[in-house]
């Protein structure tokens, strides 16, 4: 009776080993005072509604990545891995549309430890602050809004993408260290100021024309600044700095406007051509429960001739609306109709009129 006990409860425990899932990333907070730290979450709030062709969605989802953030012999430490957002709009009547969005994310995720340190705030994964006070910290960033809108067949858009470099930022033995975008790092220093690589750019589209404008400045690599006071270093790729008093390094940047047109199309449509950065389209409404799922804009322009303001304009494949009032797309027998029936109640008044007098 007792082996075959045993053998259950073997056989319990196999079972349950090949069936686990791997451990989530752990929070750890040891001899520490007034510690934050902030795992795996999301939220992803929508609205949507529909009324007599009139059709408006919203949603805005954030989520903060797992990872592992680690408090040791600390006071007042704040810690959280990468933050994803990408709130979006969109609404539309009778076929025109209009829509926006704005992915944005914080950090590439890695391990957060701040030791022996006072006041660190480390955002996005990848930040250490070793025996210093006043860190903070905060990874690789980008944000890409995107809005388009369409009227009468004929689209319209315009995106913009700025971003700082990605990686790890470090500070020890410091006071007063701010730093942006990763790769940085401050040792032995007060009030130092670092922010990676900093990429923009920008498109917009309409009636087949586009205009692009890339800009960035600095290179690859990180800034790095030891036994300073008062560093400001901008870009990424900076020389070092050490031992230095009031010193401010910039890193290259330029920027090359490049204009578009015939069969291109408005923002979105390739990025602004930053490496690295890619606009993200407008969502799509029919990813918001309940949300109708109106004609959206794209950020492709329509190519072809123009047609003069007013003709029956629709999107290629469609089938050809006829008989349209023009500007309004209204039928046009419904007010033909209309205009003889008080054209008939116009002349039976007059006759009556006639009569009595």
């Amino acid at each position: 009776m007792r082996s075959k006990l045993l053998l259950a409860l073997a056989a319990l425990a196999a079972v349950a080993l090949g069936t686990a899932r791997p451990a989530l990333a752990d929070n750890n907070a040891t001899g520490s005072i007034g510690a934050v730290q902030a795992g795996s979450v999301g939220v992803s709030p929508s609205v949507g509604a529909s009324q007599s062709g009139v059709a408006a969605a919203a949603s805005a989802p954030v989520s903060v990545g797992s990872t592992n953030n680690t408090a040791s012999n600390s006071v007042g430490v704040v810690q959280t891995g990468a933050v994803k957002a990408t709130p979006a709009a969109s609404g539309g009547i009778a076929g025109n549309t209009a829509s926006v969005s704005a992915p944005t994310m914080i950090g590439e995720g890695g391990s957060n430890t701040a030791s022996n340190s006072v006041g660190a705030a480390q955002v996005g994964g990848g930040n250490s602050s070793t025996g210093s006070v006043g860190a903070a910290q905060v990874g690789a960033t980008q944000t890409s809004p995107v809005v388009g809108a369409s009227l009468l067949g004929s689209a319209a858009s315009a995106a913009a993408t700025a971003g700082t470099g990605g990686g790890g930022n470090t500070v020890s033995d410091s006071v007063g260290a701010a730093q942006l975008g990763g790769g940085n790092t401050v040792t032995s220093s007060f009030l130092a100021a670092q922010s990676g690589a900093i990429m923009a750019g920008a498109d917009a589209g309409a009636g087949g024309t586009t205009v692009s404008t890339p800009a960035a400045v600095g290179g690859s690599g990180g800034n790095f600044a030891s036994d300073s006071l008062g560093t400001v270093q901008i870009g990424g790729g900076n020389n070092s700095m050490a031992g230095s008093v009031g010193t401010v390094q910039v890193g290259s940047g330029g920027a090359t406007p490049s204009p578009g047109g015939g069969g291109g199309g408005g923002g979105g449509g390739g990025g602004p051509g930053v490496a690295g950065l890619s606009p993200v389209l407008p969502l799509s409404p029919a990813s918001v429960a309940g949300a109708p799922t109106p004609n959206r804009a794209t950020a492709q322009a329509p190519s072809g001739p123009r047609r003069p303001f007013g003709a029956a304009n629709v999107p290629s494949g469609a089938p050809r609306l006829l008989g349209q009032l023009p500007f309004t797309g209204l039928a046009l027998l419904l007010f033909a109709v209309l205009g003889l029936a008080l054209l008939a109640a116009g002349s039976s008044i007059r006759a009556r009129m006639s009569a009595y007098a």
